[in-house]
């Protein structure tokens, strides 16, 4: 019987560990941290969530225009890397916004590491 109360034990504390390697990183940075974080993350994948126009009109290299209005847009953002950095940003950034709302929603489906870009493309256009 001891011998089992310690093997739960040991399995307890092994669960715990294991679980706590899983943190999950999602900040809102400013434009200087978000451009440091595109040049060093391995693997980034830089969402922009702004409409098909918006993203024609500029965006920044590399991004991949994924629509926050477009009835698939859950989807398409449930097919992202989970282990891979999310980098998100929309037209201005401000809280409740498209992207925040696209962070909150990576959180739940699970990213390990997500990026809000603060102020927007129209915040990062002007640096």
């Amino acid at each position: 019987m001891i011998h089992r109360l310690i093997l739960f034990y040991l399995f307890a504390i092994l669960m715990s560990c294991a679980s706590s390697n899983n943190e999950q990183i999602a900040e809102k940075v400013d434009a200087a941290t978000f451009s440091k974080n595109l040049e060093s993350l391995e693997g980034v994948q830089l969402v922009d969530v702004r409409t098909p126009e918006e993203f024609a009109n500029g965006s920044i290299d590399n991004a991949v225009n994924i629509n926050f209005y477009d009835d698939a847009f859950e989807e398409q953002i449930a097919n992202l890397d989970k282990k891979k950095p999310v980098m998100i940003y929309c037209q201005a950034g401000t809280a409740g916004g498209r992207s925040g709302q696209t962070l909150d929603k990576l959180k739940e489906l699970g990213f390990e590491e997500i990026y809000e870009l603060a102020g927007g493309y129209g915040g990062w256009s002007k640096e």
